[in-house]
């Protein structure tokens, strides 16, 4: 009976965090190292929970595809498909960005050897990892903002060690 129990919630945990969502974002991107700033915007959408896609109005083109382990990107004209099961890199990146967007943070914490934090704030969930040690890439701190009322992502900050700071914040969210 426990480990009926047990998949069961497992499922309805996965089924809860694989929501179908479109919704339009702007992201700001400040590069340390130049001491500029790209900003850019479009759709989001989140099919599973493991395939999602930007795609990109300003630059126009431009596209952020993850469809289970492998990642397709265009970013300034620069095209590249990555099977994740062959780039560790990557691998992490799109799991560290795929449990955050599912509000599997707790997981993203793990993977990522960081601490977690979680805020209550009116009707929102301000979850912050924060990076243990420093290592050669990844994230030194992750800020996500989550609703309660259905635990979806409205924004999310992601600091990478070289100080590079990519900020995402998704509005007019549309549950399909």
């Amino acid at each position: 009976m426990k480990k009926l129990l047990t998949i069961i919630l497992a499922v309805l945990t996965f089924a809860a965090s694989a929501q179908k969502v479109e919704t339009h974002f702007t992201e700001s991107k400040f590069i340390k190292a130049s001491g500029k700033t790209l900003e850019a915007e479009g759709t989001f959408k989140l099919f599973s929970a493991d395939k999602m896609e930007m795609r990109y109005t300003k630059p126009a083109g431009d596209y952020f595809i993850i469809d289970g382990r492998t990642v397709n990107m265009n970013m300034r004209g620069k095209k590249s498909v990555v099977d994740t099961d062959k780039n560790a890199a990557i691998r992490s990146q799109r799991n560290t960005l795929m449990n955050c967007i599912n509000g599997n943070w707790k997981q993203a914490a793990t993977d990522n050897n960081a601490e977690s934090s979680v805020v209550e704030k009116g009707a929102n969930k301000i979850v912050t990892l924060s990076a243990k040690k420093a290592a050669p890439r990844g994230y030194s701190k992750i800020i996500i903002t989550y609703r309660k009322s259905d635990n979806l992502p409205t924004e999310m900050v992601l600091e990478e060690f070289n100080g590079t700071v990519t900020t995402i914040k998704l509005s007019n969210i549309i549950k399909k």
